[in-house]
């Protein structure tokens, strides 16, 4: 995997790996799976040292925000904003060292060495006017009949999502192709692996301040709304580990 390691280490400028100091199984499991990979760890804010409270009262979440794009829960797990704090930290790190391109890595990410053979060559076919790039993600991956109707379905009725989103992001829902690799990226669950530039950095902070996205919606947010060129990569570079799900030690669990 090294081998492969080489052209991520060229490519990026910086690449990040979110996590807490508490987690050390995954930590150490990182260390030794990214071996060769020129990271650095990024430690988060750890829902058990915070509280919805503290984060309202110093105007980092605000729960009238979150429930103009959530309908339900009716507020945002704790969990769910630390890890989207995570994120917030990164990209604020991102624009003060001025870093170019930026991977950014969850602790329960893995390499599919399969498709990282492959890596130069799909970058080569990224536009130049990429802003975003999924190297790995879930949900809403293909466009056939079944999703062409649901896209018309929710541009027609709306209020039946969980979130409340114009017609106009529907109408970008799904990924369109755009080359033997690359598609133009629709609305995708998971933040576990994508890349972002500098520019990236600064819309996707300006939006989370404060804080009402969880981090995979703002980034499909983004996109559908054609406020950020973002893509998908096919074959997928990453995928998330299942060794960790009998723990409720995550960034995101309540």
């Amino acid at each position: 995997m090294q081998e492969y390691f080489k052209y991520l280490n060229q490519y990026y400028d910086k690449i990040y790996i979110l996590t807490l100091p508490r987690l050390t199984a995954r930590i150490e499991n990182c260390k030794k799976i990214f071996a060769g990979l020129n990271f650095e760890f990024f430690y988060g804010i750890d829902k058990l040292n915070t509280s919805l409270e503290e984060l309202s009262l110093k105007n980092i979440y605000d729960l009238k925000d979150y429930q103009t794009i959530y309908k339900k829960p009716a507020t945002m797990p704790l969990g769910m904003l630390c890890c989207s704090l995570g994120h917030v930290g990164i990209y604020e790190s991102i624009i003060k060292n001025g870093y170019k391109k930026t991977l950014i890595l969850e602790d329960d990410a893995f390499p599919i060495e399969t498709s990282m053979q492959y890596f130069s060559q799909v970058m080569n076919e990224l536009p130049a006017n990429w802003e975003l790039v999924y190297l790995g993600y879930e949900k809403n991956e293909q466009k056939g009949l079944k999703e062409k109707i649901k896209t018309i379905f929710y541009s027609l009725f709306p209020f039946h999502t969980k979130l409340n989103l114009n017609r106009k992001i529907y109408s970008n829902f799904y990924p369109e192709k755009i080359s033997s690799h690359i598609a133009k990226a629709g609305f995708h669950d998971c933040t576990h692996a994508y890349a972002i530039t500098l520019e990236a950095a600064k819309k996707l902070l300006q939006q989370q301040q404060p804080v009402k996205f969880h981090p995979d919606n703002l980034l499909s947010f983004m996109i559908c709304s054609n406020l950020l060129n973002g893509y998908i990569v096919r074959p997928k570079f990453f995928n998330q580990l299942s060794a960790f799900t009998h723990q409720t030690e995550s960034l995101t669990s309540d």
